[in-house]
């Protein structure tokens, strides 16, 4: 890179210094070289800019086709999500077809990747609701019919062909335990499910980094830090694909210590979860979230399956992520045994591997059918989908 912009500026290594031997040079050949790498800048610069643009358009037109979603989208007002102005809860774009060639979602009038679902319901019909974030929703299903929730759907069905069977999935990409519980009480609830069962998910984790950033933008000295839109797909590309270089061992003070985390404040949401369900008088299910890299790994295969956990908590490493991940599923445990509700040890049952995920913690279909089944065999086996 260096020698082609030597090579576009056309000026020497020692370009500037005065050749003591021969003298100056002409005044007016002086200006003229200087005028000339002016330009030669100036052609450098516009090529890099042009260059940016032809690459990021490149990328907003492949996310486009593969997934649906794009700058284009933004500039239509035909995003993705919506923030409804009811609720106040960021959703899936209502009663939309949101195509892509890789995945394909189909919304109801609520807002959820899941069929028409209203309050009334059929005598001796079966509702169960299905809350979480991105693995809920199924981020990288190809269509409705591949995220777990309508495959557990498929399966209740078929062992109660006499009854209306209803999976709602109420899983919305970001979502933290605090929007779902707004979920639940909001959507959720009103439409009177016999059971709820809430995978979590790992996006809780994000605030622990915001947390510990330090220093505070106000103690900082010098020129304010740029920052970027977040819907440059070329800059975010970078990000991800340097995690490897930016995830080398750091200086001390760098990461947080994972053992440092209070996690009462995520106890106490998990504990609103159960209490808003109980207080409507519905069964609960808390199950852990299963992820694709272990301890047990080889170091090299945890480092690239924990790829995207790393990109998105950047202030844990990979021996703090793994205990983090732990930590938290032990709090979901205790939760659910202290308030008595059922558990279901999907972190035990779900093997990780690329087999089963497709990043650091979405299923592929193989992960969507084995969660699947494993939701509803604990379903039978534990009575909760009535008999």
């Amino acid at each position: 890179m260096l020698t082609l912009l030597f090579r576009i500026l056309r000026l020497p290594l020692g370009a500037g210094v005065e050749d003591t031997a021969e003298g100056a040079a002409p005044k007016q050949e002086a200006v003229a070289r200087k005028s000339g790498a002016a330009r030669r800048i100036s052609l450098v610069l516009l090529s890099a800019v042009v260059l940016f643009v032809v690459l990021e358009l490149a990328l907003q037109v492949r996310s486009q086709v593969r997934f649906g979603q794009s700058i284009f989208n933004l500039a239509k007002g035909q995003t993705r999500y919506i923030q409804d102005p009811v609720t106040g809860l960021k959703l899936l774009r209502p009663a939309s077809v949101l195509p892509g060639s890789e995945v394909e979602i189909r919304t109801n009038s609520l807002g959820l990747r899941s069929p028409e679902v209203t309050p009334a319901r059929l005598p001796g019909s079966l509702r169960i609701a299905v809350v979480g974030a991105s693995t809920v929703m199924g981020e990288m299903a190809r269509s409705n019919e591949a995220t777990f929730s309508a495959l557990l759907h498929e399966r209740l069905q078929k062992h109660y062909p006499d009854r209306k069977v209803e999976v709602i999935n109420a899983g919305i990409a970001g979502y933290r335990l605090a929007d779902q519980l707004s979920m639940l009480k909001q959507i959720v609830l009103p439409l009177k499910p016999d059971l709820v069962v809430v995978y979590p998910g790992f996006n809780d984790f994000a605030d622990y980094c915001k947390a510990g950033k330090a220093p505070a933008a106000s103690s900082r000295e010098g020129l304010p830090l740029l920052t970027l839109p977040n819907w440059l797909l070329s800059v975010d590309a970078v990000r991800k694909k340097t995690v490897a270089l930016r995830s080398a061992p750091p200086m001390p003070g760098k990461r947080l210590d994972p053992a440092s985390i209070d996690l009462l404040p995520y106890r106490q949401r998990l504990e609103g979860l159960v209490s808003a369900a109980r207080g409507a008088g519905v069964d609960l299910v808390l199950a852990t979230n299963a992820r694709a890299y272990r301890a047990e790994q080889p170091l090299d295969v945890q480092m690239r399956l924990s790829e995207q956990a790393r990109y998105f908590n950047p202030c844990f490493d990979l021996p703090g992520l793994n205990t983090l991940y732990d930590r938290h599923n032990s709090e979901i445990v205790q939760t659910a045994r202290r308030m008595d509700v059922p558990v279901l040890r999907l972190d035990q049952r779900i093997p990780g591997g690329q087999r089963y995920f497709v990043d650091a913690s979405h299923f592929t279909l193989a992960g969507e059918e084995l969660a699947a089944d494993e939701i509803y065999g604990f379903l039978l086996d534990q009575h909760l989908a009535g008999s």
